[in-house]
């Protein structure tokens, strides 16, 4: 019996049309000829699961999952009477895949391993209908390894299973979308798992470019979602909307109403974290709509904790109470832990509301009961943390008692441990920002300055640029404003007045709704000096930028002691750069040297150009040799010594032709 389930000519024109039908989305049309095709009977053993299999595939990319693997079970029985034959392969491969979408479960392994076995056991008499499948295989393991927390061998399987993909070379569209589907699979390994944000990116928007050239409709929406779902891990909620939006407009093209309802929820909380109520009114509302088609009381609840949110956000709170109120009914109807707790973090939130001290008491105590169940999600701890701190830092203005910081100390603590444990590098990042200016309105200025840096620190390693950004602008705004908070400590200024000066309520307001939002432009700095000394202060390389001789004599004696007075005092203390006037020392070690740049403007251009000259210097073995060598023999190098040197300086700092990371 031919085993490719390739359909040829000798099989029902309906399933020959049907398959071509569900390869281009055409789901309702391919649908109505299976049915044709069934209705007609007189069917082979072999056609009738062949047409069991395209429904299973019809289920599948109308994502119900739940009925493909029914389906799939009892048309895997069926076919046994068909021996050895690829047909029952492809049946254990859409289960599978479907137990994939589910989620984690035991059964995902046993099937893999069930259709792996019999896929060795068939004749190879062809090689290319055997290695596709075989590419599907070794694709599913890697999902079945994402499901373990096993990001080495998950990336193993994904890589090979692209590898032999390739190895098929016919430019097929199955062949395109699974290498897709692949590559965005190795992108949740790496927002995940790995958590390396650019790489992911990296991976989505390759697999993005290989699902347009297949033109599969649902394969690029599915890429779209995975795009947006890792730039708003990165912090950027602008390209977040612009793909969500992109992946909506798809499967609405697609009337596929699981995937719809799956984009439309996190696109409302991005339109309302960006401050775009009606929009996320809008997504709200159509939410609503798919789900209450299909019934899905858990989902309807649940939209109703959005709603809420948003409207309190939107000051209507006469509407947000009459939510909660059907959301405490749709409560005490389904009994469900989930809901239950998501419905207590939303009566906090009206509670919250209150000008009353009794009720804002009660939404604190409920908080906490959030915090102490171990059933609570990442999302839930995360909210009722940063709210928790917003009703103490209001408390702290409104009484201006210390005690309250030792309340919120502990809070702090959790975010940040929270952060670190979760992967939640955006959270740990602004965490960071709310600690440092805590330590400010305690007036604990070298603190406060070694909090921003340790904070932007962990936003660049991430990816998590535009956050970077926004703690590097802050370093820079308090150190223009240093002298400032000098003199708050002689005036005995209160708690309420420094917390205004430094933003607290804003950073507050970022972190529960608008993250990164409001973040000046990147503008190019002025270079006025660039130093390499060695690790005990001697100069090793000099370039000023100053046109006047006069002036970069002057300025290279003031800087030079400055430089030497910051690596003994400052950056042992975890700091990066320091003012001067009108000027900003940035530092950077690079051993046995530290490079030292000094400009007039913004810190974060500066800090990518000072990186991008290390790489460039460290990793040139005849120009880091000579740097080694001149440290050795305490001689100071000049540009006739290392050639490449002033066109490299030239590029980077004055022409500022290389790319920085925005």
């Amino acid at each position: 019996m031919n085993e490719k389930i390739v359909l040829k000519k000798d099989k029902p024109e309906e399933l020959i049309l049907a398959k071509q039908l569900i390869d281009e989305c055409k789901l309702d049309e391919a649908e109505q000829l299976i049915k044709n095709s069934e209705e007609k009977g007189g069917h082979t053993l072999h056609d009738t699961i062949l047409c069991h299999l395209l429904k299973c595939e019809l289920l599948f990319w109308r994502c119900l999952y739940e009925d493909v693997v029914k389906l799939a079970e009892q048309t895997y029985k069926e076919s046994l009477g068909l021996g050895k034959n690829l047909l029952l392969v492809d049946i254990l491969l859409i289960m599978a895949n479907a137990l994939v979408w589910i989620g984690p479960n035991d059964k995902l392994h046993d099937v893999i391993k069930q259709g792996e076995e019999l896929l060795k056991a068939l004749p190879q008499e062809l090689p290319a209908e055997y290695k596709q499948r075989e590419a599907y295989i070794v694709f599913l393991k890697g999902w079945f390894y994402i499901y373990k927390r096993d990001a080495d061998r998950a990336l193993k399987h994904l890589e090979h299973s692209i590898s032999l993909r390739e190895e098929l070379g016919a430019k097929q569209e199955i062949i395109f979308t699974l290498s897709a589907y692949s590559l965005s699979a190795i992108a949740w390994v790496f927002t995940f798992l790995k958590v390396d944000y650019d790489r992911a990116l990296k991976y989505a928007e390759q697999g993005l470019t290989i699902a347009e050239e297949s033109g599969n409709k649902w394969c690029i929406g599915y890429c779209f979602r995975y795009i947006a779902m890792i730039h708003v891990f990165k912090g950027d909620l602008d390209y977040g909307i612009i793909f969500w939006e992109k992946s909506l407009t798809i499967f609405n093209d697609l009337n596929n109403k699981y995937m719809v309802g799956l984009i439309l929820n996190p696109l409302a909380e991005a339109y309302r974290k960006r401050g775009e109520l009606d929009h996320s009114l809008e997504c709200i509302e159509q939410s609503f709509a798919v789900h209450e088609e299909f019934g899905e009381l858990k989902s309807i609840a649940i939209i109703h904790g959005h709603l809420i949110q948003t409207l309190i956000d939107k000051g209507d709170l006469e509407r947000a109470q009459q939510s909660l109120h059907r959301f405490e009914q749709l409560n005490n109807q389904l009994k469900d832990k989930r809901v239950n707790l998501v419905y207590l973090l939303n009566k906090a939130l009206m509670l919250k509301t209150s000008l009353r001290a009794r009720n804002r008491a009660k939404a604190e105590e409920i908080l906490n009961q959030i915090l102490e169940d171990e059933d609570s999600s990442f999302e839930l701890i995360l909210k009722a943390l940063t709210n928790l701190c917003e009703l103490l830092l209001t408390e702290l203005r409104m009484t201006n008692d210390l005690e309250v910081l030792e309340e919120i100390n502990p809070l702090i603590a959790r975010l940040l441990d929270f952060g670190e444990k979760s992967h939640s590098f955006l959270i740990l990042g602004e965490t960071y920002l709310l600690q440092a200016k805590l330590a400010l309105i305690s007036l604990n200025l070298e603190e406060a300055r070694r909090l921003l840096t340790q904070g932007q620190k962990i936003a660049e390693k991430y990816g998590i640029s535009l956050l970077a950004r926004k703690i590097s602008n802050e370093h820079d705004e308090l150190l223009k404003r240093l002298d400032m908070w000098e003199n708050l400590k002689e005036s005995k200024a209160s708690l309420a007045e420094r917390m205004e000066l430094a933003r607290l309520n804003e950073q507050m307001e970022n972190m529960i709704r608008t993250r990164a939002k409001n973040i000046p432009e990147i503008s190019d700095e002025e270079p006025v000096l660039l130093l390499i000394v060695s690790e005990g202060g001697r100069p090793i390389f000099s370039q000023s930028f100053a046109e006047n001789q006069a002036l970069e004599d002057h300025l290279f004696g003031g800087f030079f002691t400055a430089i030497n007075s910051f690596i003994n005092e400052k950056f042992s203390e975890g700091l990066d750069r320091a003012i001067f006037g009108e000027h900003t020392l940035l530092m950077n070690p690079l051993p046995p040297f530290f490079i030292c740049y000094v400009f007039k403007g913004q810190s974060y251009s500066a800090q990518h150009r000072v990186r991008y000259f290390i790489d460039k210097i460290q990793n040139d073995e005849l120009v880091w040799q000579t740097f080694n060598k001149f440290n050795q023999v305490n001689k100071e190098i000049q540009f006739k010594d290392i050639p490449s040197l002033e066109p490299l300086i030239n590029e980077i700092f004055i022409d500022k032709t290389i790319p920085l990371n925005s």
